[in-house]
């Protein structure tokens, strides 16, 4: 009887540590505060998370339940973001259903035409897609953790751009698996003038004038390679290997990035 105690309770670390990384345990996120780091080897219902230089900090964690006309599941959301110094990098989204059920998605990811690039590696009842587009406004009003964030950011002195760059990778399956990351990058580091144009259609970073100044059409070029090599994982994270990632290195390698400005230890400190 001691023995097979001795081997349960040997079972249930093993189990513990298996899950120690796990943001969403039997469905239900795990409690967080906010710029919590976020472990390199995260996953959202088993999906590995890209950690991309691993300096995520979390803002938080979401459960929901699909809709539709198949059966709802339940669908988990990972928000982080990333700084340097006093200037923001980026965020991320990342989405992903944490059981699976009998249906599949019908969402179009790749079905515009006005974006910066676009790229569909599946069909059918499946995507396998990426897209690149411009967004302005970026956390013009922010709610809920957003809000605390942006605040947090304030305090430090942390500007927020008002254009970003979004990169959205798609891999929906059958059985409703899912799994979305959606990466808001900082231009502003590649060297590239903040834009504060708040409509999207004249904004210097809308598909008709990017593509017509050399220096950002050169950069966006990159940053689709860089994309593709990315969406050629999805396939790989869809099947829950911890390495599908790995590989992938910052879309920061793709530029020298501005002089980055003194650090001052705040009482949250960030990277």
């Amino acid at each position: 009887m001691k023995i097979k105690y001795l081997l349960s309770a040997s079972a249930l670390v093993i189990c513990q540590l298996s899950q120690a990384a796990e943001l969403f345990v039997n469905d239900k996120p795990r409690e967080i505060a906010l710029a919590d780091k976020l472990e390199t080897d995260a996953t959202i219902g088993g999906y590995p998370i890209w950690s991309g230089e691993g300096k995520w900090r979390l803002i938080e964690l979401i459960r929901t339940d699909s809709s539709g006309s198949a059966a709802p599941i339940p669908l988990g959301t990972v928000k982080v973001f990333q700084t340097e110094g006093k200037q923001f990098v980026a965020g991320m989204e990342v989405r992903a259903n944490l059981r699976s059920g009998s249906g599949y998605w019908v969402d179009e990811p790749c079905k515009r035409d006005d974006m910066l690039f676009k790229l569909q590696l599946a069909g059918g009842r499946e995507d396998n897609c990426v897209t690149i587009n411009h967004i302005t406004r970026y956390m013009n009003n922010p709610g809920g953790k957003l809000a605390e964030t942006y605040a947090l950011l304030k305090e430090q002195g942390i500007e927020i751009p008002p254009t970003v760059l979004n990169i959205i990778l798609t891999r929906n399956s059958t059985s409703q698996k899912k799994l979305v990351f959606s990466i808001w990058i900082n231009p502003e580091l590649a060297g590239f003038p903040r834009e504060s144009e708040p409509e999207w259609g004249r904004n210097p970073w809308n598909k008709v004038q990017a593509f017509s100044d050399p220096k950002k059409k050169q950069y966006i070029d990159s940053l689709s390679l860089w994309a593709t090599s990315f969406v050629k994982k999805m396939n790989d994270g869809l099947s829950q290997k911890p390495d599908a990632f790995l590989d992938i290195p910052s879309w920061r390698t793709l530029h020298v990035s501005a002089p980055q400005a003194e650090v001052i230890k705040p009482q949250i400190k960030l990277d």
